[in-house]
């Protein structure tokens, strides 16, 4: 395994660890100084964590991009493509989501105004998701949640937990992603960034809730 698929490895599975730096300073600090002064040594301490950091960052971007692409996925073939099943009220949703229908109301509350389109289980590339669509102003918004497989978690930054929203642009999509347990959930839309990022805020705490994360 090369350096690029050992940092790829430790993206996937653990965060940057806290006490990076201090591990490295002290592992170069009691190695031979091979004729390295003491700013020698320290700057090559400097550039191998910058090394580490940079790559860590990168793959660590790579994952968020591929995990959030697995809601984009279900957005766009049920909502944008209108694959949804049509229902005339929030009974019929209610029955779709069958074990998860206590959740439907709970989010709904956190979207006060906008319409209620469909509530539905659903499998996209052999997938399975649970999907509710809302419509504000003409603009649908959908609210996802798949169980996550194995390797499919969000990394994890210096201090920021499992829980915290991972966001970007997709396809022309604003989509936001957190974990919740077993699943990877999602808030995606039309709205800028800036506007549906704190909706994922809103609804991880629901989700979270029902899921038992």
């Amino acid at each position: 395994m090369n350096q690029q698929q050992r940092l790829q490895q430790a993206v996937d599975n653990e965060p940057v660890p806290r006490d990076l730096e201090a591990r490295v300073r002290t592992r170069l600090e009691s190695a031979p100084a091979r004729g390295l002064s003491g700013w020698g040594r320290l700057a090559s301490s400097v550039a191998l964590l910058v090394f580490m950091l940079g790559g860590t960052q990168y793959y660590a971007a790579q994952k968020i991009h591929e995990l959030l692409q697995i809601g984009e996925n279900d957005h766009v073939h049920c909502a944008i493509e209108g694959e949804y099943p049509r229902q005339t009220s929030k009974a019929e949703g209610l029955q779709a989501l069958g074990p998860y229908s206590l959740m439907l109301q709970p989010i709904l509350n956190q979207f006060p105004g906008d319409d209620l389109v469909s509530a539905h289980r659903c499998t996209v590339n052999g997938r399975a998701y649970v999907h509710i669509i809302l419509r504000r102003k003409g603009m649908l918004i959908s609210v996802i949640m798949t169980r996550h497989e194995d390797g499919e978690v969000f990394p994890r930054a210096i201090g920021i937990g499992k829980a915290s929203v991972h966001e970007n642009e997709l396809g022309g999509y604003a989509v936001a992603g957190f974990q919740a347990g077993n699943y990877l959930a999602y808030v995606i839309s039309g709205l800028p960034g800036q506007q549906n990022k704190p909706l994922a805020e809103r609804v991880m705490p629901v989700i979270r809730r029902y899921t038992g994360a």
